[in-house]
């Protein structure tokens, strides 16, 4: 894909707003542009008629409207709705384009819960928390988790509670990495969960650990790394915050499948 895309269709006067990351498109190239950098958030909330409709009465693609209808009327599946909206301008090269048609083949072939949670976790990433949490809930309320296990179920209540962070809501962050410790029972969420506590009143900090005889070297690890956020006692500024809550999804990203 080139560095810059020169449009080929008139923008339209009404944008497609996108709710999942609160996004206006005005032209069928910033269309392509979000479809291939949010894979995972693809689904029947923006493959619809509606889309189809804004497709033709403000960009004026009437074939591709009826190319498009015809897709959601015979069920064809996500991959021919997002192709066809791609081979319209020829939007990425051959080789970019077989690359993406293997990546959304691969894509329909996992568990739809796993495409929840990867969802979820994307949308942390660009700070969408509140979409976020909504999308993790969904994907903890399906009763089959297509044998994912426990493990799964705990890696999501844990990038959850990441997302309650940074919403600065330290009571629900604790109680979903409570539940993720619950089953994964590894050092790192149980360092997550007590930092969570420590944030929302520090006295519950002390009893916790007490309760959970959390050994003196992990207390004081967890105690170290809520000072360095704090740089020595000095303000912690958004983005210092932020990167330490980043942290904790890569962190557990690096040492988990999932």
């Amino acid at each position: 894909m080139s560095s810059y895309i020169l449009c080929q269709v008139k923008r339209a006067s009404m944008p497609y707003y996108i709710e999942n990351i609160s996004t206006n498109i005005y032209s069928i190239e910033e269309l392509c542009y979000y479809f291939y950098h949010n894979i995972y958030l693809l689904d029947e909330t923006i493959l619809n008629e509606h889309l189809c409709d804004w497709l033709r009465k403000e960009l004026g693609l009437e074939k591709l409207y009826k190319r498009l209808y015809k897709v959601l009327e015979e069920g064809l599946g996500t991959s021919e709705f997002i192709l066809a909206v791609f081979k319209e301008i020829n939007y990425l090269t051959h080789k970019e384009f077989k690359e993406l048609n293997e990546k959304l083949n691969l894509l329909e072939l996992q568990p739809v819960v796993l495409r929840e949670k990867k969802k979820g976790d994307y949308l942390v990433e660009n700070k969408m928390y509140v979409n976020a949490i909504r999308i993790y809930e969904n994907a903890l309320q399906k009763e089959d988790k297509e044998g994912l296990g426990e493990q799964f179920s705990g890696g999501i209540y844990h990038n959850m509670g990441c997302a309650y962070l940074h919403l600065f809501q330290f009571a629900d962050a604790a109680q979903c990495f409570w539940k993720a410790y619950q089953v994964l029972r590894t050092k790192q969420v149980l360092s997550h969960y007590l930092m969570a506590v420590y944030m929302e009143k520090q006295e519950d900090f002390e009893k916790n650990c007490e309760d959970m005889e959390v050994s003196k070297e992990q207390k004081q690890e967890v105690l170290q790394k809520l000072e360095e956020a704090k740089q020595e006692t000095r303000p912690v500024t958004k983005e210092q915050a932020e990167e330490v809550l980043n942290g904790f999804i890569r962190d557990y990203h690096r040492s988990t499948g999932f």
